[in-house]
């Protein structure tokens, strides 16, 4: 069997979702490269499908679906982990035919094994990787990055062997304390070590090479006294229990905790080390929160494990891109009389933040350590802001959406064609526009096989347009409009949406000037109104045109 293995992301600008437990990019190629090994150890073939540059996230898609088609695998499966709310959390495979379903099935059994909800095979249509390869394809989100809940229950090991059996069947024999296996083990050792600022016997921090000499071992013993673990330089199972429980930054308050978390903070604040969150524990705590300029609560949360980690969880943080004001209102700035409500800053300045909220046109902003007029908490216009996330622009993922629907909604015809439409059917084959959409519910329907061509046309490159904006659902305000719709709608007089060559799209978290940027090289027209700065015009008439500050 030959098997096309695309380690999610990892092909920058295509890059994943973080979280304070870590980056989708670096847990997708971990998993991946896991899953050739152990398949190649069973005899099977597998491709690596990742691009080793892309020009953009639909350019980096397009290479490993050209890759796996290329190379004529059997069956692709593309790694990836899910990023919400911190609470959402679970498993789910993406499929679209039949085989790729029961392809899927074993895999998510196995995954639900390891203790992890259960969210279904869904069907993932509106996936580029699964549209567009010609054999069974599966996408498996394997849990959400972002949940305390699942990555204290995730293993790589664990869910790379829950992968490999449900393809294979088997997992190749085990063969423990071979050179490579010593060399990831001792280098996520290496690792771990580094962040919890555990050092060697000389108070250095340890080299990350992934060979185990002596400063390794002391810190592991260092570790292992710390922890209470009865174990030499090497680790053991405990080792990793250990690391685990610390690195999942538990909220640990007075009286309620105890444990091995507990005895790491006992060490870095100076307290005894016992592994109970008692009043000698809290006194310790409140004095290191106090030295560190934090609230002094005696609460172990977010920003005491980021000053314990000695860097910022998490690393989020917004950058200004055009002189503008903070508001403590929603408003334009203008509407505030009292200069206390409201704030002015420069173009490049970048805070730190503790949340980041979508409310209207406007980003409510929780600033992490900096505040104004006494306040941390402010409004920013969202077309002068940029979310950062590990210091570059926030990759949002999309929501999940609803079900495509089953019933096909009234039928038509169109002229030129011998086939019935409905209004509920993609206009082109597992698309992600609708006849319903292109004719305003059926009210539109075009006239001559030109305008239904050209809308064809145009839901075609819509595709790309919905991908290169993150693949988020598009709202289409106005597409076909024909006489007497357009001049009602005060269009122009030779309007492309009269013949299907134009569309107003919508797409929540971005406004008409953002989504420009991210289709500067549109070849057609494309507009900004002034009235809606929200929305964006694209048409395909045959050269380019621009407007409204497009």
């Amino acid at each position: 069997m030959k098997f096309g293995i695309d380690m999610g992301h990892n092909a920058p600008p295509d890059t994943g979702a973080s979280s304070r437990f870590g980056s989708e990019d670096q847990l997708t190629k971990a998993i991946g490269t896991l899953i050739i090994n152990k398949l190649q150890a069973l005899g099977h073939e597998a491709v690596n499908c990742n691009p080793s540059s892309a020009s953009s996230v639909l350019d980096s898609l397009r290479k490993r679906v050209n890759t796996a088609n290329s190379q004529k695998v059997d069956i692709y499966v593309s790694i990836h982990f899910n990023a919400f709310n911190g609470s959402a959390n679970g498993t789910e495979i993406y499929a679209i035919s039949d085989a790729s379903r029961r392809i899927a099935a074993p895999i998510l059994k196995n995954i639900i094994d390891l203790g992890f909800f259960d969210r279904k095979v869904k069907n993932g249509s509106h996936l580029y990787v699964l549209k567009n390869t010609a054999m069974p394809a599966i996408l498996i989100e394997c849990c959400f990055i972002d949940s305390e809940k699942d990555m204290k229950r995730y293993n790589t090991e664990a869910m790379t062997n829950a992968i490999v059996k449900g393809l294979a069947g088997k997992l190749p024999e085990e063969k423990p304390n071979t050179p490579k296996v010593q060399e990831r083990q001792t280098l996520d050792l290496q690792k771990a070590l580094n962040r919890l600022q555990i050092r060697d016997s000389n108070g250095k921090a340890l080299k990350e090479d992934g060979i185990s000499g002596s400063s390794t071992e002391s810190a592991t013993q260092k570790f292992h006294q710390l922890m209470g673990i009865n174990a030499s330089g090497r680790p053991v199972s405990l080792t990793w229990k250990a690391i685990d429980e610390i690195i999942s930054q538990p909220v640990l308050r007075p009286n309620h905790a105890e444990g091995l978390a507990v005895r790491y903070v006992e060490y870095r604040v100076g307290s005894e080390i016992d592994g109970v969150y008692d009043a000698k524990t809290v006194e310790a705590v409140e004095n290191y929160q106090r030295q560190q300029g934090l609230t002094v609560d005696g609460i172990i949360g977010g920003q005491s494990w980021s000053k314990l980690f000695g860097q910022p969880k998490p690393n989020l943080a917004v950058e200004i891109i055009r002189d503008t004001v903070f508001k403590q209102e929603p408003i334009d700035s203008s509407q505030i009389a009292d200069p206390n409500q409201k704030y002015p800053i420069k173009e490049g300045e970048v805070l730190a933040l503790h949340s980041w909220k979508e409310e209207g046109n406007h980003v409510k902003l929780a600033l992490l350590e900096e505040t104004f007029n006494g306040f941390n908490t402010w409004y920013a216009f969202v077309d002068h802001i940029e979310i950062l996330q590990d210091g570059e622009p926030l990759q949002q993922q999309p929501e999940e959406e609803a079900p495509q629907m089953t019933d096909r909604g009234d039928s038509f015809h169109l002229p030129g064609y011998t086939s019935t439409f409905f209004l509920n059917d993609p206009i082109i084959p597992n698309g992600s526009f609708f006849w319903r959409e292109a004719t305003h519910n059926g009210q539109r329907i075009p006239q001559t096989k030109a305008h239904v061509d050209n809308i064809i046309a145009l839901a075609t490159r819509l595709e790309d347009v919905r991908e290169r904006l993150g693949g988020f659902p598009l709202t289409i305000t106005s597409w076909y409009r024909p006489e007497p719709w357009n001049s009602q709608a005060g269009g122009a007089r030779y309007s492309r949406h009269k013949i299907g060559q134009a569309v107003d799209i919508l797409r929540s978290g971005m406004t008409g000037r953002q989504m420009a940027t991210k289709l500067q090289n549109w070849p057609g027209g494309m507009g900004i109104y002034s009235n809606y700065t929200n929305l964006l015009h694209l048409d395909i008439r045959p050269y380019r045109a621009r407007w409204g500050g497009a």
